[in-house]
């Protein structure tokens, strides 16, 4: 490899900018879409931060990388600062993105949090339940970093719902991160019921026949007896939602079940206030 002359700045990266240098793009990895959306997206709300990861680019112009920054600027139309290095020796190509992106448990874990892996499973749900996603673990629709460390700090209790959530769990095996979720969003619906709701999941003796309560009972003590029997986090979550809400008004399920797909799906359960019970 032969001598290079580098040159270094911080340059204002318009979309004009971002297009030139996207022009000479060439033999990169594949473009994903929906990363570019989410950077886009972050770019438009003012959350881009300069944090020295350097758009990189040949010594004969080719880009090598930050192709995913680049295509963000032009969607967004946005002009941000970006750390710019010319002059590279095109084989360092092969050097670079060799390590692991840091991920929302990474930086949970510098904020001083604890269980970060389950913590930043729940924000991300309840991230996509506040913003009407589907309840699923999709990148597409995931929080960005600065995103879910803001709903955590508006939402502080999700911290206590995922403690409380590890007693259910020990007792039914309900995924931990839907635990955590229904249970805060089930109090927050109607104080004093999730509580009560998961209580009585944990111990359906009381429970008359045909409960709605012993129906979700069963689905998760086949889920712990059958690896083959399993359901989708959004199916889960949406056949827990309705038990709460049968449980609350004293009805009785014959079937406790949800469709998600089809010809004929049903739309997702909505989670129901004590006025709205009460108000039939």
């Amino acid at each position: 490899m032969g001598q290079t002359n580098l040159k270094t700045a911080i340059a204002e990266m318009t979309p004009a900018m971002a297009k030139k240098i996207l022009d000479r793009n060439e033999r990169n990895r594949a473009l994903r879409p929906d990363y570019v959306r989410q950077l886009a997206g972050a770019m438009e709300r003012g959350e881009w931060v300069i944090n020295g990861e350097p758009v990189q680019i040949a010594d004969d112009g080719t880009l090598l990388n930050g192709q995913h920054r680049l295509s963000a600027v032009v969607e967004s139309e946005t002009s941000v600062p970006m750390l710019v290095v010319r002059g590279l020796p095109a084989e360092t190509r092969t050097t670079m993105d060799v390590g692991t992106r840091r991920t929302l448990s990474d930086v949970l874990a510098l904020h001083g949090e604890t269980d970060t892996t389950n913590l930043g499973a729940v924000l991300g749900l309840l991230y996509r339940y506040r913003t009407g996603a589907r309840l699923d673990y999709s990148s597409r629709t995931a929080p960005t970093i600065v995103q879910a460390l803001e709903l955590l700090e508006k939402e502080e209790g999700l911290r206590e719902a995922l403690h409380e959530a590890r007693h259910v769990f020990r007792e039914t095996r309900m995924r931990l991160s839907v635990a955590a979720l229904l249970l805060y969003l089930f109090e927050e619906a109607d104080p004093k019921a999730g509580q009560g709701f998961f209580d009585a999941l944990c111990h359906p003796e009381g429970e008359k026949r045909g409960s709605a309560v012993r129906k979700l009972r069963s689905h998760l003590d086949r889920i712990r007896s059958k690896r083959k029997y399993r359901f989708s986090t959004v199916a889960l979550s949406a056949m827990t939602i309705k038990a709460f809400n049968a449980w609350r008004e004293g009805r009785q399920v014959e079937n406790l079940a949800y469709r998600a797909g089809g010809p004929n799906p049903e739309p997702f359960p909505k989670i129901l206030s004590r006025v709205e019970i009460e108000g039939g």
